[in-house]
């Protein structure tokens, strides 16, 4: 069953999860569209709510409006996620779903933030459409491959806890094909490593192949 909300009808339950298909959505859009789902929905927490969105949707919210959407229930199938930090004493970790239309995740330059945002990027075995990472007011991000683990680390040092900014992604495998040994500053053994210098705008855009 699916339900639409909104003159334009841009916001659908169905399914058991709301989907964004087409337009510009915040958190107020959110839980207004909760609301009206109530007689259908099963989930009494908003954090709780499965989300999906798709090509022509963007979802734009800050670093504090993420606390508790650690449920896995975050997908991008073709959409735009846009997340901005916050100036919070907190550490949070935000699964991703990426489904077979892939999507964009655009992380907003930080002036004076405190919080930290740990995302953790899970692809189904059927998406095999790229997906755009983007790192603004940024001068460089790197990547490190650890082959033990078969994991990726975005914008985190091995054997640290925290990111060099405020943002780290994790990825599953080796996307990016990584094989230089480099040796660093404090660490005992060399490591995999890749880097991307910013473009003129202080923004690095990393692909995700399909």
């Amino acid at each position: 069953m699916s339900r639409q909300y909104g003159p334009a009808a841009e916001i659908a339950y169905e399914e058991g999860h709301l989907s964004f298909r087409t337009g510009h959505f915040d958190m107020d859009m959110i839980k207004q569209a909760i609301t009206h789902s109530r007689r259908d929905t099963v989930y009494d927490s908003l954090h709780l709510q499965p989300l999906v969105m798709h090509s022509g949707a963007w979802l734009s919210l800050r670093l504090q409006q993420l606390q508790g959407w650690n449920q896995g229930l975050f997908s991008l199938d073709g959409g735009t996620l846009v997340i901005h930090p916050a100036a919070v004493d907190t550490v949070t970790m935000l699964p991703i779903d990426i489904r077979s239309h892939g999507g964009s995740l655009i992380f907003t330059a930080a002036e004076n933030a405190s919080g930290t945002l740990l995302v953790h990027l899970l692809r189904s075995s059927n998406a095999h459409a790229p997906v755009q990472l983007v790192f603004q007011g940024c001068a460089l991000q790197f990547a490190h491959y650890d082959p033990m683990t078969d994991i990726t680390l975005v914008g985190l040092m091995p054997e640290y806890e925290l990111p060099h900014g405020w943002i780290a992604v994790r990825l599953d495998g080796n996307p990016w094909q990584i094989d230089n040994a480099v040796n660093l500053p404090g660490i005992g053994k060399p490591v995999l490593r890749r880097e991307w210098p910013a473009d003129e705008c202080e923004t690095v855009t990393l692909t995700l192949p399909g």
